[in-house]
Order: structure tokens, then sequence, then C-alpha cells
């Protein structure tokens, strides 16, 4: 296997970023540092990034996660707060594919397919995310109705693919906004811009992968997309 493949079914980084990695000497085979970017390995050599050990499973793995509130999404947290690593079986090891903030809920993607991980977060490829938004505002119908106006933020306009209005009742409202748009709270951002204050936030639809009804906490192993 070629070596930035290699890196690519071990990390969360595409093969693309691998051959960055590679040229710029971090990445050791058998203790030797490897800038050959035609190189080979096999199941016997001892690959290294940052000298830590990689470490090739069989087949690819992809879990689908529910996301609890308070967790982290990352694969490790120096301040050992539970992360949605410890979701999950620790074998073979996987990572998250984009992140949630520690106060969102809903579908997480993780898996140790590099390239998968690299589709499902780069800006490029423009995969949809869908949000079920509960809230408070001081006059539901109002903000209902700015949510469907154009909406600039301080880092430019943004662009909301459908929006599934499913309850106002009193100060409350109770939606489903689905972005392409990748940039960070960009969701809680939006709220804020039309007067809603987010209750509760959580992740539905993650391109092909959806949270369906999956428990808080708990997790789906499907099979990897070709």
């Amino acid at each position: 296997m070629r070596i930035n493949k290699f890196i690519a079914s071990t990390t969360e980084f595409s093969r693309r970023k691998a051959d960055e990695l590679i040229i710029s000497g971090q990445v050791k085979i058998n203790g030797a540092i490897c800038t050959n970017l035609a190189t080979e390995v096999n199941e016997n050599d001892n690959v290294t990034l940052n000298n830590k050990l990689l470490t090739l499973s069989d087949q690819p793995v992809v879990y689908l996660l529910n996301k609890p509130k308070g967790v982290i999404t990352t694969a490790d947290d120096p301040q050992n707060r539970p992360t949605v690593t410890g979701l999950v079986p620790s074998i073979p090891r996987v990572f998250p594919c984009g992140r949630l903030d520690a106060e969102t809920m809903g579908l997480v993607v993780l898996t140790n397919d590099g390239n998968l991980c690299y589709q499902l977060t780069h800006p490029k490829f423009e995969h949809k995310k869908e949000y079920h938004v509960v809230g408070s505002t001081k006059n539901p119908e109002l903000a209902w109705e700015r949510l469907q106006q154009p909406i600039k933020l301080k880092d430019g306009a943004v662009t909301i693919d459908n929006l599934e209005l499913r309850k106002i009742r009193q100060n409350k409202i109770d939606f489903l906004i689905t972005i392409h748009d990748g940039r960070n709270h960009i969701i809680r951002r939006i709220c804020a811009a039309v007067g809603i204050e987010v209750l509760q936030l959580t992740r539905t639809r993650l391109g092909r992968f959806e949270l369906g009804d999956i428990e808080p906490g708990k997790y789906i192993k499907i099979n990897a997309p070709d």
C-alpha cells in the first residue's frame, strides 16, 4: 500500500494532506524518516506520524453516534472531559468527521477512513447538514419571517438550503434548518441574527447519513460507503 493511502486509512487526514506530512518529514517507517511519496508499506512495517504509531485496520469502520450534550467532539481531550470516541469501541481507532460544540447534540460520524472524513468535512463537497432547533424569542412569527429573508453575518452572507417549521407556541419556536455552510457555530449565529435564543440544538443529518432513532449516547455501526 502506498504510504499516503496508509496514513489516510489510519488517521483523519486525506491523501493530499498525508503527502504534505510526508514531505515535511513527519512520517517515519521502521524508525527512518520517509519523504518519498512513492514509498510502499506492508503490514510488517512500523509507521509513525510525529512518533505516534499508526495501525491499519483490516476494514474501514463507520459509526453513527448520537452525541449527548457536554461531550467533546474530539479523539482526545487534555482536560479529560468526555469525548465522542469514549462512546464507541476503542478498537479499531476511529476519529470524528468534523465537530459539534459541547452544547450541541446529535449526529457525529466516526470512522477510520481518512478519505471519507475528508469528503464529509471539506467545503468544496457542500454536504448538507440538517439541524433541529428549539428556541426562544419575543416574537416567533417575526423571527420565522426573518429566517426566510437573506441573512448577512459579520463574515459574510449565509445561504439556508431549507427550512421547516414544526411548532410555534407562545415565545417558543421549533424548526428544522438545512445548510451546507461549514462556518463555526453557524446555526447559533443565524439564530442570534434573527433574535432567537437557542435552547436546544441537534444535528439530524450530515450528507447521506441520518441520525434516525439512535438514542443519545448510543451508536450504530454501518457499512462503509464505496
